[in-house]
Order: structure tokens, then sequence, then C-alpha cells
């Protein structure tokens, strides 16, 4: 009797989970429905990554893929690179994703390259010196949104542990199960405005490969300020409103390093997934290069030459990674270069792309 009372709502719950699971497998686990993605966001960002990459490549070519975060979608020109490394046979494709880390360039790798022996080099963006990091990357917070076009079913144990914060190990169980709930907002403005998110992404796809060829990078230069024996600015000049909110906070980094706990954290992250990528290029023969990029445009005066320490030491003197030299790019760490507390301009652009190409020219063989 009771079974006769319950049936029909057994019924709808068995044919709701039937839908529910019909959309996981034909959109979210197919791949299919992060194509469609808000460009913007960071799902999105990194679909539309991957399809440059995919574009860019040159099969003809011995292609070398340049990873980091917005310093280098900023900073680097793959085009400049290419007629400055001297050899016609190297293609450098510029893979970078705002915001990304390295956690996250393991599963783009993965992905984009699955048999880990399509490129000639990988080359990733580090900090030789965790004190230049201040976020704790173990629990950072965005990878989770950023990876979700990337993670699997597979992923459940072994993604969600690598973070050390109960929170974000819960949401990223929950995200990986449950794709649909954590893309409720994208897809509830997909469904309230199809046409206009197809447009959306008509216009982004479009402008993603004029910016890949065309893009020369900001002509803002800053001002070289005077500095007084704190490392503090004397005087701001005429522009104290808008310069002072926006480069204070990277002179007090340069004076004040973290905390020591989170820099022993960050180096147990670094060393974890610098040498998962590693791994997985070793038996392919592939050479994972490590660089520093311009770190900032007082970095020459007021901080030390990177030099290698840490995980990124550890792993190079197991011939698991190649180091560019800490001094590399230092002559860039000038105010001329930037046109903020981070990131390079036109001038350190073209500058940057040219140098960097020489010193990878000659590693990879």
């Amino acid at each position: 009797m009771l079974y006769r009372s319950l049936a029909p709502l057994l019924k709808l719950a068995a044919a709701a989970f039937a839908v529910l699971l019909l959309i996981d497998l034909s959109l979210f686990r197919s791949g299919l429905y992060y194509r469609w993605a808000e460009p913007e966001s960071t799902a999105g960002s990194v679909v539309r990554a991957m399809m440059t990459i995919r574009r860019e490549y040159e099969p003809e070519r011995r292609n070398v893929l340049v990873l980091g975060n917005s310093r280098i979608s900023e900073g680097f020109s793959a085009q400049i690179a290419d007629s400055a490394s001297g050899r016609s046979d190297l293609h450098f494709i510029n893979g970078s994703i705002a915001g990304m880390t390295p956690r996250g360039w393991y599963y783009v790798l993965r992905t984009i390259d699955p048999d880990a022996n399509r490129f000639a080099a990988i080359a990733l963006m580090v900090d030789y010196d965790v004190a230049e990091t201040r976020l704790d990357m173990t629990n950072y917070p965005l990878d989770t949104p950023y990876l979700m076009p990337l993670l699997r079913l597979s992923d459940l144990r072994d993604y969600p542990d690598s973070f050390t914060d109960d929170a974000e190990r819960e949401r990223a169980r929950r995200s990986i199960l449950l794709p649909l709930q954590a893309m409720h907002n994208d897809v509830q403005n997909m469904l309230a405005h199809p046409l206009e998110r197809r447009d959306v992404q008509r216009r982004s796809r479009r402008n993603a490969a004029y910016w890949a060829a065309h893009y020369g990078g900001q002509d803002a230069v800053l001002p070289d300020l005077q500095l007084d024996a704190a490392g503090m600015p004397v005087a701001w000049g005429a522009d104290e409103a808008q310069l002072k909110p926006r480069l204070e906070p990277y002179f007090h980094a340069l004076r004040d390093p973290p905390a020591v706990e989170l820099q022993s954290a960050n180096a147990a992250y670094l060393r974890e997934w610098l040498t998962r990528i590693a791994q997985r290029y070793s038996a392919s023969n592939v050479p994972i290069i490590v660089f520093v990029v311009p770190r900032g445009p007082w970095h020459e005066r007021q901080a030390l030459v990177p030099t290698l320490a840490g995980p990124v030491a550890e792993l190079a003197a197991a011939g698991r990674v190649t180091p560019l030299p800490g001094v590399a790019f230092v002559s860039l760490e000038q105010p001329q270069f930037f046109f903020d507390a981070a990131h390079m301009n036109r001038y350190g652009r073209e500058r940057f792309s040219n140098l960097f190409a020489q010193q990878i020219a000659e590693r990879v063989h």
C-alpha cells in the first residue's frame, strides 16, 4: 500500500535523475557546454586559451608552449619571439591564462597534450623565490572555477585532496560530481539569453584570433619615482590620486616578505605541481623550462637578483626542469617597461620577447 502511494513520487524522482544524468553526460562530461560558456568567465577563458593553442600550433615546426598568467598575456609576443629566435624551425605559442596557476597548467597540459609529445618544450613562468608569492596557492579559490572544463570523474579523489582547506576540498568534490550545480549561474544566463550568448561567443573567437596575431601591448609608462631609504616614494607627483592606490601595495610587498608558514606551504605546492608536470614529459624528453618573468617596475633597484632556491633548485639539480638564469630579465625591471605594478607595457613586451626567444633557442635541440 505504501509503495503504491509513493510510486508516483518515486517515478518522478527517477525521471528527474535521468534528465540530470542525461544533461551531465551530454553537455558537461562531453565538454560540449563549455564551448558555449561565457567567454570572459573563468571556465570560458580556459576554453578560449585551449582553442588558441590548437589554432596556433604548427605541426611542421618545433612548437614551444609558453604558460603563465596575465603577466605573460601582456608581456610576451609569440610573433616577436618567432622572429627573434634566429631559428626558422621554432614556433612559440602564448598559452597564458590570466589568473592561472601551476596546478591549473598541469590539467591544461593533460588535456591539450594527452600523450605528452606535441611540443618541443614547455616554458613555465614561476617564482624562484617563494617570498614573491603572497597568495595561499594550495587553497587558491579560483582554481576549481577555472578548471571546470578539464576535470573528470577520475579526478574525484586526487584533485580535491590537493587542497588543505576543508571548504575548498568540498567545493572541488561537488564541482566534479555536480557540474550543473557549479555552473548554474552561467547556464541560467545562457538559457535566458541564448542568441546573445551565441553572438558573444562569435565575437570572442574572432577577437581571440585577432589578439593573438596583432596585440602589441599597452602604451602607458610608469613615472620614474624617486624612492627614500625605506624604499617608498618620496613624492607621487601630480598623479598621486591615481598612482598611489595602484603602486603603494607593491612597495610595501617589496619591503615586507610574507609569513614563513605561507612561504613553506607555497614551496611544497610548487614542488608538487612542477614535479607532476615534469613527470608527464620525462618519457618523451620534452624539456620543462622555467623562468622568472620581470617581477615589477622597481625590482632591479630594490630586490635581489632571482637565484635558484627551494623546489626549483631541487628539481633543477635532479634534471627535472631547466631554469633560465635568474638575471636574464632583471634589466627590464624598471618603470619605463611597465604600465602597472605587475604588467609590462609595449616596450617591455618587445624587449622581453626578444630576450626570451634567444634564451629558449639555446636550450631546445
